[in-house]
């Protein structure tokens, strides 16, 4: 399930869009990694493989978020998990019901609507771990966090 995500083409567009101080795949995988280890950690073992796929599909997006808007024309804090679910079930098909939660509810609470889910509630802590881990990293080095 995650190597198909991660040798996909279209993963491949993902690696050459910034995001903080890595790319948005580098951003995913490190939001993946620490969700399955906080998954581990508290026993939710079941579901890793749907979990492991939602994290790695939760930025799926593909434009600049520092310098571009969502299809949408949206803002990308509000806009880009529809976006990335959109892309994501046009590249791999239907997603689970977790993977998909995992996806649209990772911005949980900016946006209004909380993960339904443990897992996917795990991936939405994760992605503001890492994303404040990354935007120190920018900062410390004089590259900004770039916001729209």
């Amino acid at each position: 399930m995650a190597r198909e995500v991660l040798a996909s083409p279209d993963y491949e567009k993902i690696r050459r869009l910034p995001h903080h101080d890595a790319s948005v795949a580098d951003h995913s995988v490190a939001v993946a990694y620490a969700s399955y280890r906080i998954a581990r950690r508290i026993g939710l073992r079941s579901r890793l493989p749907e979990l492991t796929r939602g994290a790695l599909l939760h930025d799926f997006f593909h434009y600049d978020w520092h310098s571009e808007k969502p299809g949408s024309g949206g803002l990308h804090g509000f806009d880009h998990p529809k976006e990335a679910l959109r892309n994501a079930e046009t590249t791999f098909g239907p997603l689970s019901a977790l993977e998909r939660d995992c996806v649209v509810r990772h911005m949980w609470p900016l946006t209004a609507i909380p993960p339904r889910y443990p897992e996917s509630f795990i991936v939405c802590f994760a992605d503001k771990a890492v994303a404040l881990r990354e935007s120190w990293n920018a900062l410390r080095s004089g590259k900004g966090i770039g916001v729209l």
